[in-house]
C-alpha cells in the first residue's frame, strides 16, 4: 500500500471526461501498453492502493503504478489514479519511489531539458542519461493518454 504523502504531484489532473464511468485504471493501462509497444519503451504495470486520511479514518483509492521492468526500485514510477466528482472523472499522475541517479521532484520535466553535450560521457553519466531517456520517453506516452 503506497502512502499519499509519499505521491508529490507532477500533473494534478491530466484530462478529465464527463463520461466518468467510462474512464477506468484497466483503460488507462492499455492505452499506455499499446502505445509503449508500438514505441518500444519498456513498461510494467501494477495495481495497488493509495491510503490518505488519518488513522482513525483512512480513505483508500486504486491506483495504477507504471514503471521500468528492469529498474522497478532504482527509477521513479508513475502512480494514476482516477477521483470522480459526479458523473465526471479526474485523472491524476503523480510520482512515486525514488532514483539515486535523479533528485529532481519532477523527473518528466528534468528529461525534457536532457542535451547530448559533445564530450566524453564517464559510466555514471550514461546511467542517468539512460534514466532520463526513459523518463523522456513515458512523457511522450502520456501525451497520447486521452480520456
Amino acid at each position: 500500500m503506497i502512502d499519499v504523502a509519499q505521491l508529490p504531484e507532477i500533473h494534478p489532473v491530466l484530462c478529465y471526461t464527463t463520461k466518468g464511468d467510462t474512464v477506468t485504471l484497466e483503460a488507462i493501462k492499455n492505452l499506455i501498453d499499446k502505445d509503449a509497444r508500438k514505441h518500444g519503451v519498456p513498461v510494467a504495470f501494477a495495481f495497488d492502493e493509495i491510503k490518505s486520511g488519518s488513522a482513525a479514518t483512512p480513505v483508500i483509492e486504486d491506483c495504477l503504478v507504471v514503471y521500468h521492468p528492469e529498474h522497478r526500485h532504482d527509477y521513479i514510477s508513475i502512480v494514476f489514479r482516477i477521483r470522480r466528482v459526479g458523473d465526471t472523472a479526474y485523472i491524476m499522475k503523480n510520482e512515486y519511489g525514488s532514483s539515486p541517479r535523479m533528485t529532481h521532484t519532477d523527473m518528466l520535466s528534468e528529461a525534457a531539458k536532457l542535451r547530448n553535450p559533445l564530450r566524453q560521457i564517464v559510466e555514471e553519466d550514461k546511467e542517468l542519461e539512460a534514466e532520463k531517456r526513459y523518463y523522456l520517453a513515458l512523457r511522450s506516452i502520456f501525451e497520447y493518454v486521452k480520456c
